[in-house]
C-alpha cells in the first residue's frame, strides 16, 4: 500500500477551524477587549466609526463581510484604491487602514479566524508637508482679538496663551482641573492625556499671573475644571476649536489654519528655536517617539540655516 502525506491539505484545516463567521460578533468580541484594556473613549469611537465605514461598504457592494472570507485583495480594492479615487488624502486612508488592522490582529491572536489579510498589509506612504505655525505677528493679531473685559473674551485669551505657553492638545486643556495647577512649582499636570501617560508641564511668571486673573474671574463653582463656558459648564472641545477659527478670521489670518494643533506646533517651532532639546520637548508635548520631535527639529532648527551660511555655493561664489 501506497504511503500516506504527511502533510494535512490546508483546505481541510480551514474548514475545521475557529474562523467566527459573524462581522458583528466579531467586532463586539473586539470592542469587549478594548474595554478590558481600559483604551480612552476617544480611541474605541475611533474603532467603532473607522471599522463600522469599512463593513458598511463591503455590504453595500455585495461583498460578504463574514472575517474568514475578507483578503489583503479586498482591503485593497475597497479601501485603498477605492479611498484614493474618491481623492482621500493618506492620513484619511490610513487612519482606515490601521483600524482594520487593529481588528484582524486581533482576531487572530483570539485564534478567531486562520489567515489574517493584514499580516503584510502596509500603510499607504504619506508626503511629508510643512508644518503649518504662526508668525510672530499672527500671535499678536490674534491675541488683540479677545474682548477681555468679558469673561469670555478673558477665557478665550487665557486659553491662545496657556496653548503657546505649553503646547498642550485641546482634548488636555479641556480636562485640566483647578487642582491640576501648582502655583508655587510652576507646572500644571495633564492628566487627559494620549494613552493615559499623565505628565508634568511648565507655566512660567507670565503665564501664572494671568492664570491666577483668570481664576479670581471665574470664581467658585460646583466643579473644579479649570475653563468653563458662559453657563459655567466645563469648555469643550469644539468650543475652543470654534473661537481660535473666529479670531482668526476676524484678525484676516488666511495662510494659516487657525485651529489649537496650529499653536502646539507653533510652540514646538517657537521652543526650538529658542533652544529647546529633543528630550525636553519631548516630554512636554507627550510625544510617545522621537519621530515627530525630529521632525520638529529639522524643520525648525537655526541650526540648518546657519551652517548653509557657511558652506552656501552663492555667498561663496559672490
Amino acid at each position: 500500500m501506497k504511503r500516506r502525506s504527511n502533510k494535512i491539505p490546508s483546505n481541510i484545516i480551514e474548514n475545521t477551524s475557529n474562523n467566527i463567521d459573524s462581522f458583528e460578533i466579531a467586532f463586539q468580541i473586539f470592542l469587549r477587549d478594548c474595554k478590558l484594556r481600559n483604551l480612552s473613549e476617544h480611541t474605541i469611537q475611533y474603532y467603532r466609526n473607522e471599522i463600522s465605514k469599512f463593513v458598511k461598504h463591503l455590504e453595500s457592494v455585495g461583498i460578504s463581510t463574514s472575517p474568514s472570507s475578507i483578503t489583503a485583495d479586498i482591503i485593497k480594492d475597497h479601501v485603498i484604491l477605492r479611498m484614493m479615487e474618491e481623492g482621500r488624502k493618506e492620513t484619511t486612508i490610513n487612519a482606515n487602514l490601521r483600524a482594520i488592522r487593529a481588528l484582524f490582529n486581533f482576531l487572530e491572536s483570539e485564534c478567531l479566524i486562520v489567515k489574517n489579510p493584514v499580516k503584510k498589509l502596509k500603510l499607504v506612504k504619506q508626503k511629508k508637508t510643512v508644518i503649518q505655525t504662526f508668525s510672530r505677528e499672527e500671535i499678536r493679531l490674534l491675541f488683540d482679538k479677545p474682548k477681555k473685559s468679558t469673561f469670555t473674551g478673558l477665557r478665550d485669551y487665557t486659553i491662545m496663551m496657556f496653548l503657546l505657553e505649553t503646547g498642550v492638545r485641546v482634548k488636555e486643556l479641556c480636562g485640566i482641573r483647578i487642582k491640576d495647577v501648582n502655583f508655587q512649582d510652576g507646572i500644571v499636570t495633564i492628566r487627559e492625556a494620549k494613552g493615559f501617560k499623565e505628565r508634568n508641564v511648565p507655566i512660567q511668571r507670565i503665564m501664572k499671573k494671568q492664570l491666577a486673573l483668570y481664576l479670581q474671574v471665574r470664581g467658585q463653582l460646583e466643579h473644579d475644571f479649570l475653563f468653563v463656558n458662559i453657563d459655567n459648564n466645563p469648555i469643550q472641545i469644539r468650543a475652543v476649536q470654534q473661537f481660535i477659527a473666529n479670531y482668526g478670521r476676524l484678525a484676516g489670518i488666511k495662510n494659516v489654519r487657525c485651529s489649537p494643533h496650529t499653536f502646539r506646533h507653533t510652540f514646538a517651532k517657537m521652543s526650538v528655536q529658542n533652544g529647546a532639546d529633543v528630550f525636553t520637548l519631548q516630554t512636554v508635548l507627550g510625544h510617545t517617539s522621537m519621530d515627530m520631535v525630529r521632525n520638529y527639529v529639522n524643520m525648525f532648527s537655526n541650526e540648518l540655516r546657519d551652517n548653509h551660511r557657511k558652506f552656501s555655493p552663492i555667498e561663496k561664489l559672490f
